[in-house]
C-alpha cells in the first residue's frame, strides 16, 4: 500500500487503494456536478436532488476511472507482467505495474486498453439515454447518466493526448518504438512531444485566468504543471531502472542459450507440421532448413493463421519470413541480445560461437536467466550478511 493511502477491496486479485488527495476531488467534482452540471441539465425538485446527484455522479464517475484502470491491468496481466495495484488519487487513477513491456505491441496494448474502456462506457451510457431514451421523469438517474457518459469521453480523449506519461504519449511511445526499434529514442520523443502537450496546458490557463475565468485556469495550469513534474519523475525513475537493467543483463547471451529444436524443412506443408506439433505451446519457434542450411524460423502461431482449406497446398517457405533469421555472437551481452530483438522485431536470435551454431536464445530465455542469477546473489548474500560491509 502506498503511503497516504487506504486499501478499499481487491479485484481480480489487484489490490485497490485510495489515497487522501481523493478525498479533495471528491468534493470538488460533487460541487461542480451539484451546482453547475446538473442545474443546467435538468430541473431537479430541490437543491437536496441535486447533492444527492452530485455524489451518485461522483461516485460513478470513479467507478469509470477504476474500470480504466483495470483495462490497463488486466491487459498487463495478459502481457505477463505483475500488477501491485491501482491507486485512485486526485487526478484520477494509476495503475502499480511491476517492470515494462518488452515490445512495442504490448506497450501499444497496455497504454490503449484505459481509453478504450472510458470511450466504451462513454458510448453505451450515452445510447442509454438518447437512443433508448432514459425517461425524463427519472430526472437524478438520466442527469448522473449524461454526466458520467460525456465525463467518460472526456477523460479518454483527455488521456489519448500525446503527453507522456498520459496514455496517449505511452501509444506514442510504442509507435516511435515499433518504427525505430529504439525504446531508449521513443521515451525521448514521447517525453519532449509531452513536455510541448503540458506548455499548452499551462498556456490556456495562464489566458482563462487572463479572461476572468480563474479557477478553470487555476485548474487547467495545475493539471499542467503537475503532469510535467510525474513525466520528469518517471523518465528519470526510467534512466534509473535502465541502469540496474543493464547492470543485471551484463552476462554474456551464451548462458541464456537453448538447444536448437528439430528443424523443419521448408518444403513441407503447413497441414504436415501442424500434425506433427500436436498441441505444442505456440511460443516454441521453429528453425527452417532449405537443403539441411538454416534459413529462418516460423511460429506454429503463424501457421495456424493460414486458411485450414489451404494448409495442405502451402509451403512453409510461404509462412516464413526470412528476415526472422538473426544473429548473435556468444560472447555478447543479454543487453544486447534483447535490443536485437527489438531491433529487428524476431522472437529469437541465433547464438554462435567460433562459427558453430550452439543454440537460439529468445526473451524468455533470457528472464528466466536473469531471475535464475538475482536469486542465486540475493541467497548469497542472506548466507553471507558480512560480506556486505565494507
Amino acid at each position: 500500500m502506498n503511503s497516504g493511502s487506504v486499501k478499499l477491496f481487491t479485484i481480480v486479485g489487484i489490490p485497490v487503494d485510495i489515497n487522501a488527495t481523493w478525498l479533495l476531488a471528491f468534493a470538488l467534482i460533487t460541487w461542480s456536478f451539484s451546482t453547475s452540471w446538473f442545474p443546467a441539465l435538468a430541473e431537479l425538485p430541490s437543491t437536496a436532488h441535486y447533492w444527492i446527484a452530485g455524489v451518485l455522479g461522483t461516485l460513478a464517475l470513479f467507478t469509470s476511472v477504476l474500470a480504466h484502470e483495470l483495462g490497463h491491468s488486466l491487459v498487463a496481466l495478459s502481457q505477463g507482467l505483475r500488477v501491485r495495484g491501482i491507486t485512485l488519487l486526485l487526478f484520477g487513477g494509476v495503475s502499480r505495474i511491476e517492470g515494462g513491456a518488452t515490445r512495442a505491441r504490448n506497450e501499444f496494448l497496455i497504454a490503449f486498453a484505459g481509453p478504450a474502456v472510458s470511450i466504451v462506457i462513454g458510448l453505451v451510457l450515452w445510447v442509454s439515454v438518447f437512443v433508448l431514451e432514459v425517461p425524463r421523469e427519472v430526472g437524478i438517474l438520466r442527469v448522473v447518466l449524461i454526466a458520467v457518459s460525456v465525463s467518460n469521453l472526456m477523460l479518454g480523449a483527455f488521456n489519448l493526448l500525446p503527453g507522456y506519461p498520459l496514455d496517449g504519449g505511452r501509444v506514442l511511445r510504442s509507435l516511435v518504438w515499433a518504427v525505430t526499434g529504439s525504446s531508449a529514442l521513443a521515451s525521448s520523443v514521447a517525453y519532449h512531444v509531452g513536455r510541448v502537450v503540458f506548455f499548452i496546458f499551462i498556456g490556456l490557463g495562464a489566458w482563462q485566468i487572463i479572461n476572468g475565468d480563474t479557477l478553470s485556469g487555476i485548474w487547467l495550469a495545475v493539471i499542467g504543471f503537475f503532469l510535467m513534474s510525474s513525466a520528469r519523475s518517471e523518465r528519470d525513475a526510467q534512466s534509473t531502472e535502465a541502469s540496474a537493467a543493464v547492470g543485471a543483463l551484463g552476462f554474456p547471451v551464451e548462458v541464456a542459450t537453448e538447444p536448437m529444436p528439430p528443424a523443419i524443412d521448408e518444403a513441407r506443408t503447413v497441414q504436415s507440421v501442424i500434425d506433427e506439433l500436436g498441441t505444442e505451446s505456440d511460443q516454441i519457434s521453429l528453425p527452417v532448413t532449405r537443403a539441411g542450411e538454416l534459413v529462418g524460423f516460423v511460429m506454429p502461431a503463424e501457421l495456424s493463421l493460414v486458411d485450414p482449406e489451404l494448409r495442405s497446398i502451402s509451403k512453409i517457405s510461404q509462412v516464413m519470413d526470412p528476415r526472422s533469421l538473426r544473429v548473435i555472437d556468444s560472447a555478447e551481452s543479454a543487453a544486447e541480445a534483447l535490443r536485437l530483438l527489438d531491433l529487428h522485431r524476431v522472437s529469437q536470435l541465433v547464438v554462435m560461437g567460433s562459427g558453430i551454431v550452439l543454440g537460439f536464445t529468445n526473451r524468455q530465455s533470457i528472464l528466466k536467466k536473469m531471475l535464475e542469477m538475482q536469486s542465486a546473489r540475493e541467497t548469497y548474500t542472506r548466507s553471507n550478511p558480512a560480506d556486505d560491509i565494507d
